[in-house]
Protein backbone atom coordinates (compact mmCIF):
# COMPACT_ATOMS: atom_id res chain seq x y z
CA UNK A 1 0.00 0.00 0.00
CA UNK A 2 1.51 3.30 -1.02
CA UNK A 3 2.26 5.99 1.50
CA UNK A 4 2.64 9.72 1.14
CA UNK A 5 4.72 9.98 4.31
CA UNK A 6 8.05 8.90 2.86
CA UNK A 7 7.91 5.64 4.80
CA UNK A 8 7.18 3.63 1.67
CA UNK A 9 4.91 0.66 2.20
CA UNK A 10 2.54 0.47 5.18
CA UNK A 11 2.15 -3.07 6.57
CA UNK A 12 -1.28 -4.67 6.77
CA UNK A 13 -2.62 -7.18 9.27
CA UNK A 14 -6.00 -8.91 9.14
CA UNK A 15 -7.74 -9.11 12.53
CA UNK A 16 -11.27 -10.36 13.06
CA UNK A 17 -11.98 -10.30 9.34
CA UNK A 18 -11.11 -6.63 8.98
CA UNK A 19 -8.00 -4.88 7.73
CA UNK A 20 -5.68 -3.30 10.27
CA UNK A 21 -3.63 -0.59 8.66
CA UNK A 22 -0.42 0.04 10.49
CA UNK A 23 0.28 3.72 10.18
CA UNK A 24 3.60 5.42 9.47
CA UNK A 25 4.98 4.49 12.89
CA UNK A 26 5.00 1.43 15.14
CA UNK A 27 1.75 -0.05 16.40
CA UNK A 28 1.62 -0.42 20.21
CA UNK A 29 -0.91 -3.23 20.03
CA UNK A 30 1.58 -5.55 18.31
CA UNK A 31 4.92 -5.11 20.15
CA UNK A 32 5.97 -8.75 19.75
CA UNK A 33 5.52 -8.58 15.99
CA UNK A 34 7.00 -5.22 15.21
CA UNK A 35 9.36 -4.36 18.04
CA UNK A 36 10.09 -0.79 19.07
CA UNK A 37 10.88 2.25 16.94
CA UNK A 38 12.81 4.29 19.44
CA UNK A 39 9.82 5.07 21.65
CA UNK A 40 7.91 6.96 18.98
CA UNK A 41 4.17 7.27 19.47
CA UNK A 42 2.48 4.78 17.17
CA UNK A 43 -0.64 4.85 15.06
CA UNK A 44 -2.96 1.87 15.03
CA UNK A 45 -6.30 1.76 13.31
CA UNK A 46 -8.71 -0.66 11.70
CA UNK A 47 -11.11 -0.19 8.81
CA UNK A 48 -13.48 -2.39 6.84
CA UNK A 49 -11.80 -4.46 4.11
CA UNK A 50 -14.02 -2.78 1.53
CA UNK A 51 -12.50 0.61 2.32
CA UNK A 52 -9.02 -0.49 1.27
CA UNK A 53 -9.19 0.94 -2.27
CA UNK A 54 -9.91 4.33 -0.70
CA UNK A 55 -7.64 4.15 2.36
CA UNK A 56 -4.74 3.01 0.18
CA UNK A 57 -4.70 6.57 -1.14
CA UNK A 58 -4.44 8.14 2.30
CA UNK A 59 -1.90 8.51 5.08
CA UNK A 60 -2.64 7.88 8.75
CA UNK A 61 -2.51 11.64 9.29
CA UNK A 62 -5.25 12.21 6.74
CA UNK A 63 -7.44 9.50 8.26
CA UNK A 64 -6.93 10.20 11.95
CA UNK A 65 -6.28 13.93 12.08
CA UNK A 66 -7.79 15.46 8.97
CA UNK A 67 -10.77 13.02 9.05
CA UNK A 68 -10.71 12.90 5.26
CA UNK A 69 -9.70 10.16 2.84
CA UNK A 70 -9.93 11.05 -0.84
CA UNK A 71 -13.51 12.34 -1.23
CA UNK A 72 -14.85 10.52 1.84
CA UNK A 73 -15.06 11.79 5.42
CA UNK A 74 -13.85 9.70 8.37
CA UNK A 75 -15.47 9.04 11.76
CA UNK A 76 -13.29 7.61 14.52
CA UNK A 77 -14.54 5.09 17.08
CA UNK A 78 -12.12 4.45 19.95
CA UNK A 79 -12.09 0.81 21.08
CA UNK A 80 -10.40 1.82 24.34
CA UNK A 81 -13.62 3.65 25.25
CA UNK A 82 -16.15 1.52 23.33
CA UNK A 83 -14.80 -2.05 23.03
CA UNK A 84 -18.21 -3.69 22.56
CA UNK A 85 -19.45 -1.12 20.06
CA UNK A 86 -16.21 -1.54 18.10
CA UNK A 87 -16.78 -5.30 18.21
CA UNK A 88 -20.29 -4.89 16.81
CA UNK A 89 -18.99 -2.72 13.98
CA UNK A 90 -16.30 -5.23 13.03
CA UNK A 91 -18.80 -8.10 13.15
CA UNK A 92 -21.17 -6.10 10.93
CA UNK A 93 -18.37 -5.56 8.40
CA UNK A 94 -17.70 -9.29 8.32
CA UNK A 95 -21.41 -9.89 7.65
CA UNK A 96 -21.36 -7.57 4.66
CA UNK A 97 -23.15 -4.61 6.22
CA UNK A 98 -22.44 -1.25 4.53
CA UNK A 99 -19.07 0.30 5.25
CA UNK A 100 -19.86 3.49 3.32
CA UNK A 101 -22.59 5.55 4.97
CA UNK A 102 -24.30 8.85 4.21
CA UNK A 103 -25.43 11.32 6.86
CA UNK A 104 -29.21 11.60 6.99
CA UNK A 105 -31.24 14.69 7.83
CA UNK A 106 -31.26 15.74 11.50
CA UNK A 107 -34.10 14.33 13.56
CA UNK A 108 -34.53 11.10 11.61
CA UNK A 109 -32.47 8.84 13.86
CA UNK A 110 -35.02 8.21 16.64
CA UNK A 111 -37.54 6.67 14.27
CA UNK A 112 -34.88 4.55 12.59
CA UNK A 113 -33.47 3.37 15.89
CA UNK A 114 -36.91 2.28 17.05
CA UNK A 115 -37.17 -0.06 14.06
CA UNK A 116 -34.17 -2.16 15.06
CA UNK A 117 -33.78 -1.36 18.76
CA UNK A 118 -37.44 -1.12 19.74
CA UNK A 119 -39.57 -3.58 21.68
CA UNK A 120 -38.28 -6.50 19.63
CA UNK A 121 -34.83 -6.11 21.16
CA UNK A 122 -34.59 -7.82 24.54
CA UNK A 123 -31.57 -6.79 26.58
CA UNK A 124 -30.18 -9.26 29.10
CA UNK A 125 -28.52 -6.89 31.56
CA UNK A 126 -29.79 -3.93 33.57
CA UNK A 127 -26.91 -1.71 32.42
CA UNK A 128 -27.13 -2.92 28.84
CA UNK A 129 -28.35 -1.09 25.74
CA UNK A 130 -29.05 -1.90 22.11
CA UNK A 131 -26.31 -0.84 19.72
CA UNK A 132 -26.94 -0.75 15.99
CA UNK A 133 -24.53 -0.55 13.07
CA UNK A 134 -25.01 1.00 10.59
CA UNK A 135 -25.85 4.14 12.58
CA UNK A 136 -29.44 5.35 12.85
CA UNK A 137 -28.24 8.83 11.85
CA UNK A 138 -27.40 7.60 8.35
CA UNK A 139 -29.45 7.12 5.21
CA UNK A 140 -28.61 3.42 5.39
CA UNK A 141 -29.77 3.11 9.01
CA UNK A 142 -33.05 1.65 10.23
CA UNK A 143 -33.16 -1.11 7.62
CA UNK A 144 -32.79 -4.67 8.81
CA UNK A 145 -30.80 -5.68 5.73
CA UNK A 146 -28.15 -3.07 6.62
CA UNK A 147 -28.10 -3.31 10.39
CA UNK A 148 -26.52 -5.53 13.01
CA UNK A 149 -27.62 -5.15 16.65
CA UNK A 150 -25.80 -6.20 19.78
CA UNK A 151 -26.13 -5.47 23.50
CA UNK A 152 -23.45 -3.15 24.86
CA UNK A 153 -22.97 -1.23 28.12
CA UNK A 154 -25.25 1.78 28.44
CA UNK A 155 -22.19 3.93 29.13
CA UNK A 156 -20.76 2.94 25.75
CA UNK A 157 -24.06 3.79 24.05
CA UNK A 158 -24.04 7.26 25.60
CA UNK A 159 -20.38 7.66 24.71
CA UNK A 160 -21.08 6.76 21.10
CA UNK A 161 -23.88 9.33 20.86
CA UNK A 162 -21.61 12.13 22.02
CA UNK A 163 -18.72 10.85 19.92
CA UNK A 164 -20.76 10.79 16.72
CA UNK A 165 -22.01 14.34 17.28
CA UNK A 166 -18.44 15.50 17.84
CA UNK A 167 -17.04 13.52 14.91
CA UNK A 168 -19.72 14.83 12.53
CA UNK A 169 -18.82 18.39 13.51
CA UNK A 170 -15.08 17.81 13.39
CA UNK A 171 -15.13 16.14 9.97
CA UNK A 172 -17.70 18.57 8.56
CA UNK A 173 -20.21 15.77 7.97
CA UNK A 174 -23.60 17.21 7.06
CA UNK A 175 -26.69 15.79 5.41
CA UNK A 176 -25.73 13.78 2.33
CA UNK A 177 -22.01 13.48 3.16
CA UNK A 178 -20.41 10.08 2.62
CA UNK A 179 -18.21 8.74 5.39
CA UNK A 180 -16.50 5.62 6.69
CA UNK A 181 -15.68 4.43 10.20
CA UNK A 182 -12.12 3.88 11.37
CA UNK A 183 -11.56 2.14 14.70
CA UNK A 184 -8.64 3.31 16.81
CA UNK A 185 -6.97 1.09 19.43
CA UNK A 186 -8.28 -2.07 17.74
CA UNK A 187 -6.23 -4.28 20.07
CA UNK A 188 -8.80 -3.32 22.73
CA UNK A 189 -11.87 -4.49 20.80
CA UNK A 190 -13.98 -6.85 22.94
CA UNK A 191 -13.41 -10.49 22.02
CA UNK A 192 -16.44 -11.87 23.87
CA UNK A 193 -20.09 -10.72 24.07
CA UNK A 194 -21.14 -8.21 26.72
CA UNK A 195 -21.85 -10.08 29.98
CA UNK A 196 -22.96 -7.20 32.18
CA UNK A 197 -19.49 -5.82 32.92
CA UNK A 198 -18.06 -2.65 31.36
CA UNK A 199 -14.53 -3.72 30.38
CA UNK A 200 -13.43 -0.50 28.68
CA UNK A 201 -9.91 0.56 29.58
CA UNK A 202 -10.98 4.21 29.35
CA UNK A 203 -14.38 4.89 30.92
CA UNK A 204 -14.04 8.67 30.96
CA UNK A 205 -16.41 9.03 28.01
CA UNK A 206 -20.00 9.18 29.25
CA UNK A 207 -22.02 11.06 26.64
Amino acid sequence: MGSKTGIGVLPILVVGGAVVLLGPQLVPGFPDLLGDLGGQTATEYQAAPGTKPRTDKCTADQLLKQRQCDDVKVVLIDAAKMPFIASNIIAAWSEGKPFLMHKDAPGTDDAKRSVVCGSSFKKQFAEGSCDEYVFASTVEGGRWANVRVQEVPLREQKCQGGTLRQEYRRAGIVEGCAFIVVITNPAMVATTPYAGVDIAKDQSCQS
